[in-house]
């Protein structure tokens, strides 16, 4: 029988959150997997805990190889020909698959219109809209918007017309009426403030989440992905406020935890809902379901102070032009995860010429944090101002943060939740899954998901201690 596959790409969550859950709900979904699945540690070895990132792990779980091979950094960074993700090889061997989110699928243009690609939407930091069926562009055009909107802050800022021509189509897209009507409740708890607004980040992942069970059951592919983030975004801000016991100091108030400390297990039970559904189709259906992540989260103890404000980089042009002395340069800007700003150049002579000048700046920046770092024609800045004063110096000249085009940002949450090397792996339904172990090599999963479907492995990959 032809073995087929759902996987859930959950960004960062460890096995400590899910087993909380389960601890809390011991009836949900997410305990039904716990407890009847292969449950696996990944371990992120190929990267130095200290630099941890979701667009470097997830490039090297999904190609099987290590960081220093494949050279992804950042979300736009280019994609290795010699070390294609697994799944483009699974869809190259003829196997049908479907796409929705998942990391480093954009650009698809060189893939979308390829026969064994039934239905791709391409991660938010897409360079455009294109998406297969066509009649998703005006959601996925919602998507990047909200990426390009969205960084430290959340806003209810979108696209007017796209988000009506979504609403318009949005039984065809296969988005539920409950769904609308639970996003429209939410919309107005939010303007009353009887919600936190950083919940509306959860409405990806309820609309991600319709779309991609429309998809998986009307195209029946053999292998279909769906990422979220939306746990991890929560993570990060409100760590703090599910395991306050991880510190070693008082953070936050009872009024902050009365306000926020439900917010992880809120976007647990979005899923847990999801998985509700998936459950109970993959076991009609006989397929295999498998949730991974890359890395983990866990408490971040150097966090022992909560500032009331943060930046954002609002004119990269203002920026450039102080830091490179007025020299102009050709590049179109990429999307990011705020504090990254990711550049494409026109041509890699000027990428390196305008990686200079600002390396050239560096040394001489007071209360200015600033790394960057290259990749063919593309140049990402990571970039923040002191929340500790308002005065900020580059080679001695003062300057505001409205002069270097930086935006002021109020904020009531803080990086209380850090990458930890530790990820997530739960087979669930499979008629061949075992291991000998309880902690992979995260590089073993992309091997593991080639034999799945009874594909050879290359010979760079590792051999896999356990069978999905």
């Amino acid at each position: 029988m032809n073995k087929k596959a759902v996987v859930i790409e959950i960004n960062e969550v460890p096995l400590r959150i899910l087993n909380h859950y389960k601890k809390l709900k011991p009836n949900s979904s997410i305990a039904h997997l716990l407890n009847q699945s292969l449950v696996l540690k990944t371990e992120a070895k190929d990267v130095e805990e200290s630099f941890l990132y979701p667009s470097q792990t997830w490039g090297s779980l999904n190609t099987g190889v290590a960081y220093d091979q494949h050279k992804i950094h950042w979300y736009n960074d280019p994609k290795p020909d010699e070390y294609p993700l697994y799944w483009k090889t699974i869809a190259n061997s003829g196997i049908s698959v479907g796409l929705i989110n998942t990391l480093h699928s954009s650009p698809a243009d060189s893939y979308i219109d390829k026969s064994n690609y039934k239905f791709v939407i391409p991660d938010c930091f897409a360079s455009n809209n294109i998406t297969k069926p066509e009649i998703y562009q005006d959601f996925q055009s919602l998507n990047t918007s909200a990426t390009s909107e969205n960084g430290r802050e959340t806003t209810m800022k979108f696209p007017r017309q796209k988000a009506v021509a979504t609403l318009v189509k949005s039984p065809a897209l296969g988005i539920k009426s409950k769904t609308l009507l639970d996003a429209a409740s939410l919309v107005a708890r939010i303007k009353t403030g009887r919600v936190n607004k950083e919940r509306l980040r959860n409405l990806q992942f309820t609309l991600l989440g319709d779309i991609f069970f429309k998809q998986l059951k009307t195209k029946d592919v053999d292998l279909a992905i769906l990422f979220t983030n939306h746990i991890a975004a929560n993570m990060h801000r409100y760590w703090y406020g599910l395991f306050p016991e991880d510190y070693g100091l008082q953070l936050y108030d009872q009024k902050w935890m009365d306000k926020y400390s439900s917010e992880i297990l809120v976007s647990l039970e979005l899923l847990d809902n999801f998985l509700r559904r998936l459950i109970t189709y993959c076991d009609q259906q006989q397929r295999s379901l498998i949730l991974v992540s890359s890395m983990g989260q866990a408490a971040n103890e150097k966090l022992t102070e909560t500032p009331k404000y943060s930046y954002k980089l609002e004119n990269i042009q203002k920026f450039l032009d102080i830091l490179c002395q007025g020299k102009q340069y050709d590049y179109q800007i990429d999307a990011a995860m705020i504090p990254q700003y990711s550049l494409k150049f026109t041509s890699r002579t000027e990428a390196q010429e305008c990686f200079q000048a600002i390396q050239e700046s560096q040394p001489h920046l007071e209360n200015i944090w600033l790394e960057i770092d290259i990749n063919d024609q593309v140049i990402t800045l990571s970039t923040n101002l002191s929340s500790r004063t308002d005065q900020f110096l580059i080679k001695g000249q003062r300057f505001s943060h409205n002069d270097l085009g930086f935006r002021q940002v109020l904020i009531e949450d803080h990086h209380s939740g850090r990458h930890c090397p530790e990820g997530s792996l739960i087979v669930y339904n499979s008629k061949t899954s075992s291991t000998t172990q309880d902690t992979v090599d995260y590089l073993e999963y992309a091997p593991a998901m080639l034999k799945f479907f009874g594909l050879d492995t290359p010979s760079y990959m590792l051999e896999p201690q356990f069978t999905v």
